[in-house]
């Protein structure tokens, strides 16, 4: 995608207002390229008898490449930005060397540059100077297709080859994504279509069976939180190297000017050269960084090259992977989870905890359950006293860096090592295994061939059911190219779902008791300050947080008014990771102030500050360097639509970022949202209600409407509303449950 192509907002308020990619030409030429001509077109055998235009016996010239871009922009946030990476494609162009061709799907009502046309159309990618028009030959306007539907890719992929035989085959695939669970939605003209990873490990395999190529050289993915383990295991028998990101991307996506000028330059180059090549020029390189003018309309303002990317690269990341290490890495892995079955499984669900982690597409009610695979492994490595576990985390740890050929990731996602895999808390299991998952997805259908290949899915059984799984059980033949044509992965999928009646267990559950909390007064003023004294027994502990309410005598309703961090006298650190230590003692007793303070979101005018709940949700090595989020609905100027969106600050109240998702309440493929003057934020506040539970439930209503303008957004402190509140402790334990205990304080006027 770029999906969520995400873009740091620090960068996106200080610098991007006025950003409107569409208003300047640029004439700056690079490199001399030889231009290739455009083919006459002449009617195909496909249009003369309708039939495939397939020739498996069609060999490009030695040393010769296709780079296939499968432009998925039919999307109101990421429309603009994929149209400019096709933009970016014909500043390098075709040349005797390397064609590109693209097959790009618009979208009706985001960006309206070079005549708001809104079909899918085919380009043979020609050199051109300026970002604002695409000057490269139209071959077809093939109307309005479903490009979340993998048989549009097949035919894309299959034409492109047929057409423009080569010795290299490269695909990009842009637009959102989501991990295991796919991505590349369009809703027109079918309401929720979209890939899932099976289907894109489906398309790849026909795609090869109908063009007899014998594999892709490089299957890359423009998109958020595709480096994944389980994404790489579907492409592995099609491909022999990838690029993918275990986070979500900046809106600037990959830099393609930049990797396709050095691949005219080398072409004798090996697409892990060249994944290397795009890894290394990832956002420092992209064209629209590098050139003042497209620098300078993208940032809203004369800022330099490092300032820009600075900002940019603080939560990215990106990696080039070897697919032919995959049955490697996921041999290590099998033997890991062999391991992990005679391990105690609290210090796995410690380590599933503390882990690096990503950006979830399964809303804020679960943990996130993306996690870094490097980082996981060396946390078990550490933290493990079984020997057996120690030695099989390391061989992940060995047979990682032989996957990962390059990789980059920023300061605010430390412990990153290229891939992520999949481990979900235990509501998210049941939620994603079974016949009847409720997320309305399934882990082991979606990602089949990586299912028939690993035990980790029947792993994950067993750490949540007690189900124990046969080590001899994976086939990991099914990630090599002689079983690209393989498809029915039904037997392993059966394997790993639970049994019928299956208990889901928790062994990351702590059986956690808070004792009555004591406070220092109970009625205060302003100014003043309140000592709240805790007692915490039990076991698993994970966060402690202290929780603010404020009572509104008129609705009769408590309005979440702060949470925030309370930090262990101890902090371990792992590779940039930090985390709590409560030590080994089963009974925590400790006190903590309170002062009377919410918090607002500012604009720089105070008569247009409105309050905000702001929800930890990085734990820093200091409150500094915490991180907080704010729920809200965003919205372009002038458009109805909608979009649950995010937004991110630092400890510091400095706005971090911004992000939406194609779901609802936070579900669904993130969304990168590049904010201009005049959209909208309208801050989500959530109120425990008595209307219609006598016992109380939380409910959300929109509060205030943020409009963005020529000021940063920040994260300031007000005095406390007068009245009575209800303050409380809120324990965690390592599976995402919560025991909460609560007293009331009063703060007078």
């Amino acid at each position: 995608m770029k999906a969520n192509r995400f873009f740091n907002i620090i960068l996106a308020f200080t610098l991007l207002f006025g950003t409107q990619f569409a208003c300047k030409t640029f004439t700056e030429e690079p490199a001399d390229t030889e231009m290739t001509e455009a083919p006459a077109e002449e009617s195909s055998p496909a249009e003369e008898t309708g039939e495939p235009d397939v020739n498996p016996a069609a060999q490009g010239e030695p040393g010769t490449w296709l780079v296939m871009l499968y432009q998925n922009a039919d999307d109101e946030i990421l429309e603009e930005d994929i149209f400019i990476d096709l933009n970016e494609a014909e500043i390098v162009g075709s040349t005797d060397a390397v064609t590109i061709v693209s097959q790009i799907d618009r979208y009706d009502g985001a960006y309206d540059g070079d005549g708001d046309w809104i079909s899918t159309k085919r380009y043979f990618v020609t050199q051109d100077g300026d970002l604002e028009t695409v000057a490269s030959d139209e071959l077809e306007d093939l109307g309005e297709l479903d490009s979340g539907d993998s048989a549009t890719l097949v035919d894309f992929a299959n034409w492109a080859i047929t057409t423009y035989p080569a010795d290299n085959y490269v695909l990009i695939l842009s637009d959102h994504g989501a991990g295991w669970s796919g991505g590349w939605n369009d809703d027109s003209p079918n309401e929720g279509s979209s890939f899932s990873m099976q289907n894109i490990d489906d398309a790849l395999g026909q795609i090869i069976a109908d063009t007899g190529i014998d594999a892709f050289e490089l299957v890359g993915f423009d998109a958020c939180l595709m480096g994944q383990l389980e994404v790489m295991s579907g492409i592995a028998p099609h491909a022999r190297y990838s690029v993918g990101s275990e986070e979500t991307e900046p809106s600037l996506g990959w830099a393609y000017a930049d990797f396709l000028t050095a691949l005219n330059e080398n072409p004798a180059m090996s697409g892990g050269e060249l994944g290397q090549v795009i890894v290394n020029g990832y956002l420092t390189q992209d064209f629209r960084i590098t050139d003042d003018n497209a620098r300078n309309i993208f940032a809203g303002g004369d800022f330099s090259a490092e300032s820009v990317v600075g900002d940019l690269l603080q939560t990215s990341t990106l990696a080039a992977i070897d697919l032919g290490q995959i049955q490697n890495l996921n041999a290590a892995v099998n033997e890991l989870a062999t391991a992990l079955m005679d391990a105690d499984q609290y210090a796995v669900a410690e380590a599933r905890t503390y882990a690096q982690s990503y950006e979830s597409v399964f809303g804020e009610d679960v943990p996130p359950s993306f996690i870094d695979l490097g980082h996981f492994t060396e946390l078990l490595a550490s933290e493990s006293n079984d020997p057996n576990v120690k030695q099989a985390a390391e061989a992940v740890q060995a047979a990682l860096v032989q996957t990962v050929l390059a990789e980059m990731h920023g300061d605010d996602r430390p412990a990153s090592s290229g891939l992520t895999i999949y481990f979900p808390n235990s509501e998210l299991y049941d939620g994603t295994f079974g016949d009847d998952p409720a997320y309305g997805i399934q882990y082991s259908s979606f990602i089949g061939r990586f299912a028939t290949a690993s035990l980790w899915d029947d792993f994950l059984t067993f750490h949540y059911t007690g189900e124990t799984f046969d080590p001899a059980s994976a086939d990991l033949s099914v990630v090599t190219p002689a079983k690209s044509a393989e498809r029915d992965f039904t037997a392993a999928v059966t394997e790993s779902a639970p049994q019928a009646n299956a208990q889901v267990t928790a062994p990351g559950a702590g059986e956690i008791t808070i004792a009555p909390l004591e406070v220092s007064a109970a009625e205060i003023g302003p100014d003043d300050s309140v000592t709240i004294s805790v007692d915490v027994s039990g076991s698993n502990i994970g966060y402690i947080y202290y929780y603010a309410s404020w009572y509104d005598e008129e609705s009769g309703s408590y309005l979440t008014a702060d949470m925030g961090y309370i930090a262990a006298e101890n902090t371990k650190e792992i590779d940039g990771i930090y985390y709590p230590d409560w030590g080994e003692d089963t009974n925590l007793a400790f006190d903590f102030d309170w002062e009377p303070t919410l918090y607002f979101m500012s604009n720089g005018n105070e008569a247009d500050d409105q309050f905000a709940f702001f929800e930890p949700t990085v734990y820093g090595v200091s409150d500094l360097d915490d991180v907080y989020s704010v729920r809200g609905i965003f919205q372009y100027a002038g458009s109805a639509k909608e979009i649950d969106a995010v937004m991110d600050f630092g400890g510091d109240g400095t706005m971090l970022n911004i992000y939406g998702f194609n779901g609802e309440n936070g579900t669904g493929a993130p969304r990168e949202i590049t904010p201009s003057p005049g959209d909208t934020f309208t801050i989500v506040e959530e109120w425990l209600d008595f209307d219609q539970n006598p016992e109380g439930e939380f409910v959300d209503y929109l509060g205030g409407t943020m409009t963005f303008g020529d000021q940063p957004f920040e994260m300031v402190p007000y005095y406390a509303y007068s009245g009575s509140y209800t303050l409380g402790v809120i324990v965690t334990d390592l599976n995402g449950n919560s025991v909460e205990e609560f007293i009331e304080v009063t703060v007078t006027e």
